[in-house]
């Protein structure tokens, strides 16, 4: 029973679900002699269950925090200060809600600059890793580096500066946005037909019952 009940539950939603994604006449859904949407009640428990995984991620991350705070690991001031600013930003923010000043000030004034820091630090580590990954050893390789340059230069002031958006095919700016909409598009779009077909495959596999493994089967 402990595997045959979850199967059954999941079978019976996912056809639910097929037929609320393919049906578009909301009406069907409503219940006899109620103001009751199974389709909307549905989307609610969906945004329910959203809520409900953030919470379990707020408690995981402080789990993990709290271990380290009490086993005294390098730098354990800084886990002390995530709890701080995690619990204290968000009960600010259920106390005044999002839309309040103070609350995005802090958001833009305080969390903006410091995730823009952060990213600035991390193009170093992106410059190394290129550099590693961008070796002439063949035509691919000379491809990938001159799209690289081209896009990390447009990216930046100093490519306005050797071939600024006036100058001939829009200058840096200009190409990269090319290479983003013609040549990547197309390599994306394969890409995401790829990850669709396997999670259509993965899918039937557990709708069919091959796959198993979540319920604890081998």
């Amino acid at each position: 029973m402990r595997r045959e009940v979850p199967y059954v539950i999941m079978v019976i939603f996912a056809v639910f679900r097929a037929i609320c994604e393919t049906v578009h006449q909301v009406d069907l859904f409503n219940m006899p002699g109620t103001n009751i949407n199974i389709r909307t009640a549905t989307s609610y428990a969906l945004s329910f269950m959203g809520v409900a995984g953030m919470f379990l991620g707020v408690l995981n991350v402080t789990r993990v925090q709290v271990n380290a705070i009490k086993r005294r690991r390098e730098n354990w001031v800084f886990n002390v200060w995530l709890l701080i600013c995690l619990y204290l930003y968000g009960a600010y923010g259920l106390w005044k809600s999002n839309t309040d000043e103070t609350y995005r000030w802090i958001y833009n004034c305080v969390f903006t600059p410091l995730d823009a820091s952060m990213f600035s630090i991390l193009a170093f580590f992106i410059a190394s890793a290129a550099y590693r990954a961008f070796r002439v050893r063949n035509l691919e390789s000379i491809l990938l580096m001159a799209v690289g340059l081209i896009v990390m230069l447009a990216n930046v002031p100093i490519g306005d500066m050797i071939w600024g958006p006036d100058a001939w095919l829009g200058g840096l700016m200009g190409v990269k946005s090319w290479i983003l909409k013609v040549p990547n598009a197309a390599a994306v779009r394969g890409i995401q037909l790829g990850i669709f077909l396997g999670a259509m495959a993965t899918n039937w596999r557990v709708f069919l019952g091959i796959e198993r493994r979540h319920l604890g089967v081998e």
